[in-house]
């Protein structure tokens, strides 16, 4: 049984690293303001136009154009360490929101989404925007590592469950090209890729929010392809 990798506690950020930070949480939502442009075009186009794909599509535009603007203050608030916004949330919609934020892409890559989300979970107290970064962020790692995959179905699962006593367990599976067990140990460095046109920061991001909501973040890679990523969570004491 493959042995999940933990984080390790996350090192302090230098100016370089901080600007291509900035840079790489950026481009996440400006990709999916042009994507859901382009389709709000298309749904415009058709006869007769499809005035409610178009409005949900410009709908995106807008979330993720205001994803964009929260992007400098949330980086800024890691990079401090400063404490989470205390809000208690539902992660469950925090994941549906991402999902649906993110389903253009998604269906442009021909990937089948299942989430299995719990009822029934306790909220977890923490900031909305940098949760919904970090889901946001595993979702995107799950769509590079599967762009490439032809010889199988691209499925990317989303899970939720109650833990241990008083946390909540997200899972993020995917059946793309897995990552070296060799190096398991620094997927969550900065600046540490395997891919020709990353930036290494998706991972290295996550896991500063992941701790500095008090969390856990590991991977497993699966058998026979494919990795899993699970965050844990601390549950709101209300």
């Amino acid at each position: 049984m493959p042995v999940p990798v933990h984080a390790r506690s996350a090192p302090e950020w230098t100016i370089p690293e901080v600007t291509a930070a900035i840079a790489h949480e950026v481009n996440q939502p400006l990709a999916a303001i042009l994507t859901s442009a382009e389709a709000a075009l298309r749904w415009l186009a058709t006869d007769p136009p499809n005035l409610l794909k178009a409005q949900q599509a410009i709908e995106r535009v807008i979330r993720n154009g205001r994803r964009a603007a929260n992007v400098t203050k949330g980086v800024r608030d890691l990079i401090r360490k400063s404490l989470p916004v205390a809000d208690d949330l539902d992660i469950n919609d925090v994941i549906r929101d991402v999902l649906d934020l993110s389903s253009v892409d998604l269906h442009c890559h021909a990937i089948t989404v299942e989430a299995e989300l719990a009822d029934g979970l306790k909220p977890v107290k923490g900031d909305r925007t940098q949760l919904e970064r970090l889901v946001a962020n595993l979702v995107a790692n799950g769509i590079d590592a599967m762009s490439a995959v032809e010889d199988r179905q691209r499925k990317l699962r989303i899970s939720t469950r109650t833990c241990e006593p008083g946390t909540v367990l997200v899972t993020v599976e995917d059946s793309g090209i897995g990552f070296d067990p060799a190096k398991v140990e620094h997927i969550f460095d900065p600046f540490f890729t395997t891919k020709r046109d990353g930036m290494g920061l998706g991972l290295s991001i996550c896991r500063s929010i992941v701790e500095a909501h008090g969390g856990r973040l590991s991977a497993t890679p699966k058998c026979p392809h494919g990795s899993a990523f699970n965050f844990i969570l601390p549950a709101s004491s209300q």
